[in-house]
């Protein structure tokens, strides 16, 4: 499978179909994304400002998505904090986040097809924070740049991301 046999969308969560909302969600737990059922993903992509889809053209399947979030400001501040970062104009930043890609689609470079779709719609600061080296690729060769020190997290040594609009 190759980048040209996949198309990109992006929306509401809401302004998919109910089976669409499923698969979505499945993905994201399956990925490993978040942890939770279907069914409590589902409450939190509901949540999201926008969802970023990539899809096989001949059979219209759900492989990857990615979401701006809308984080509360809590869990904003302890990012920015675990980091060491001052978060004065990053306040009511939008998070980067959900970046999951289907197990037999990975390593196609498709990640970095939906970070780039994302920083392309950014209009206000936002940011991202991953342990992935590979997230962190797409990051940077999207517009991201790395601020502050690293931290532990549940599965690794989590870093800050952060851009600006152009």
């Amino acid at each position: 499978m190759i980048k040209s046999e996949t198309s990109r969308w992006s929306g509401a969560f809401g302004d998919l179909s109910c089976d669409d909302q499923f698969l979505v969600a499945r993905l994201v737990k399956e990925g490993g994304a978040i942890k939770g059922t279907v069914e409590q993903i589902t409450q939190r992509l509901k949540r999201t400002r926008k969802l970023f889809l990539l899809r096989i053209k001949v059979d219209n399947r759900i492989v990857g998505v990615a979401a701006l979030k809308t984080p509360t400001s809590k869990y904003r501040a302890r990012k920015f904090a675990a980091a060491g970062v001052p978060i004065a104009n990053y306040a009511n930043a939008l998070e980067l986040g959900y970046v999951v890609i289907a197990e037999e689609m990975r390593g196609q470079k498709l990640s970095g097809v939906l970070c780039d779709a994302v920083s392309q719609e950014i209009s206000e600061p936002a940011f991202a924070t991953t342990d992935s080296n590979t997230m962190k690729k797409n990051l940077e060769r999207s517009g991201f740049t790395t601020a502050g020190r690293e931290w532990q997290g549940r599965k690794g040594m989590l870093s800050l991301w952060l851009i600006t609009p152009r």
